[in-house]
């Protein structure tokens, strides 16, 4: 088993990257939002999952343990491979699968662009099986996941990309959809 790669990135392509460690390069399939934070040539330290099939040996990774983690967990859950629970992580933070089991609500999920029945059965299937990766901290009521996804919503209707708007709403505070929107605006420079 394969579980951690130290190295410097070869190349990279659109949902790997190519890390080469001691003269060998490994194709490692990770998120898109990491891929994106990478540079050819720079230092790249990987957990990785080693994902073993009749036909293949396929390398799948991520920096954050915590990602790779959840990873893992999402391959427990029925009709969710290694391709599918990498989508599913380049959507949803560790945080947000967090804050879903621990409310219960699959609206976390749907708002991170997880289908409405892939969100019912993570969360049916993990609620239980997930306890030991469910942070605390992240914990979130019903009504602030409701209220951020309306945000996130209007956001998207201005124009602003899931991505772009889920980071500017990150950490804004407010009990309506209109004080998040105003803030979040002001972050992106509106």
């Amino acid at each position: 088993m394969i579980a951690y790669l130290k190295g410097f990135l070869l190349s990279k392509t659109k949902s790997a990257a190519i890390i080469d460690v001691g003269g060998v390069g490994y194709l490692v399939s990770m998120p898109q939002n990491e891929l994106a934070e990478l540079t050819k040539g720079s230092n790249v330290e990987v957990h990785t999952y080693l994902s073993v099939k009749e036909d293949a040996l396929d390398l799948y990774g991520s920096q954050d343990e915590s990602v790779l983690q959840w990873f893992i967990m999402l391959l427990n859950v029925k009709g969710i491979g290694p391709k599918s629970a990498l989508s599913i992580m380049s959507l949803a933070r560790p945080q947000d699968l967090s804050a879903a089991l621990q409310s219960e609500s699959i609206e976390v999920l749907i708002n991170c662009g997880v289908s409405k029945k892939v969100s019912e059965r993570i969360m049916l299937e993990l609620k239980t099986k997930a306890r030991d990766l469910i942070d605390v901290k992240d914990a979130a009521t019903k009504e602030s996941i409701i209220l951020d996804g309306e945000a996130l919503q209007a956001l998207e209707a201005l124009g602003y990309s899931r991505e772009h708007a889920r980071e500017a709403l990150k950490g804004i505070e407010g009990d309506d959809v209109g004080a998040k929107v105003r803030s979040a605006l002001k972050l992106l420079g509106k």
